[in-house]
């Protein structure tokens, strides 16, 4: 996506006044490897400082150069997210297939040097393959100057969704331990400096929404992320535009209690083009009648998505995690 396709949806004026946040995750890649991601991100900081840009990340094969240029735009309002699983090469190439461990270290080293305001997490899945070397891992992210180690319990693979991932490869597969309780992935967070970034006006407001939101569908068995501003709009890398990401995934078939959807009978798979914003302007899209299908089935078990049903039941959907409280 280039710079160009990014202001069809964020023009100045809704950076300047509806937004506070933007997570930049790949889905389908990783952010930084977008041409333009510098000059986008340059763009946001620009026009309002104040947004909490939140890039999610691997990190590898970025040179020093590279990140010292996106350590001059980014500030403390800021996080980057660095998704490494291993403690070396070997074992994080185990997940990470074709990562660089050593271009991932001297960046973050590179980016520090030049920005120490900007939030650092060490994000991790917790597999067979490094569940005992969580000790190591956190004394190189301290050794960097990093923040917060996010430790994650996975629901990706073999313990949890038969083959879907790893499948019989024992390496990928978490003890019972680090097994998610749902179907929906656990997080926790470990501080390991001594700065906390100042969130709590989002927390204040999110906590609000949860609450607001929590009375308005009191009587469904939803409760939708995407209107407490946990997940947001999401946009993939052809222009798609989804109320979340969770709804953009391609299954091949997605089950929940007694519904089941195949990828190409799904609503984005119907409708991509009519979604898309270099057919359509962002205001007519989520103003389009069709975009509100997925809303109009929260109070209606018979009429809800399957992916709501599944990542946003309320038996799953953790205030802690909805609101952004971090769990230690």
């Amino acid at each position: 996506m280039s710079l160009a396709d990014v202001k069809l949806f964020l023009t100045t004026e809704i950076l300047k006044t509806k937004v506070k946040r933007i997570t930049m995750c790949g889905d389908v890649g990783d952010p930084i490897y977008c041409t333009d991601y510098l000059k986008i991100c340059k763009y946001i900081k620009e026009t309002n400082p104040l947004i909490h840009i939140v890039t999610i990340t691997n990190g590898s094969h970025k040179k020093p150069a590279w990140w010292d240029a996106l350590a001059s735009i980014l500030n403390e309002h800021d996080s980057i997210n660095f998704s490494i699983d291993g403690f070396d090469n070997t074992s994080n190439n185990l997940y990470r297939v074709n990562s660089n461990f050593d271009s991932i270290i001297n960046g973050i080293r590179a980016f520090r040097e030049q920005n120490t305001e900007t939030f650092l997490t060490w994000a991790l899945i917790v597999f067979n393959f490094n569940e005992h070397h969580l000790d190591k891992i956190k004394d190189i992210a301290i050794g960097l100057k990093m923040d917060t180690i996010q430790i994650t319990k996975s629901t990706k693979f073999g313990s949890k969704y038969g083959n879907a991932y790893g499948g019989n490869d024992d390496a990928l597969e978490p003890s019972p331990k680090w097994i998610s309780s749902s179907d929906r992935y656990e997080r926790s967070v470990i501080r390991i400096s001594d700065r906390i970034q100042d969130t709590s006006v989002y927390m204040k407001q999110n906590e609000d929404l949860y609450n607001m939101i929590l009375e308005k569908y009191k009587d469904s068995h939803i409760l939708p992320l995407c209107e407490i501003g946990n997940r947001g709009i999401y946009i993939n890398a052809e222009g798609v535009v989804f109320p979340c990401s969770w709804t953009s995934f391609p299954y091949d078939s997605l089950s929940h209690g007694d519904k089941t959807i195949n990828w190409k009978d799904s609503f984005f798979a119907t409708y991509r083009s009519e979604m898309n914003i270099h057919n359509h302007s962002f205001d007519n899209i989520i103003n389009n009648k069709k975009w509100n299908l997925c809303s109009s089935g929260w109070n209606d078990k018979n009429k809800t998505w399957v992916e709501c049903s599944q990542k946003c039941n309320k038996h799953v959907v953790d205030k802690n995690y909805a609101v952004g409280w971090e769990t230690n």
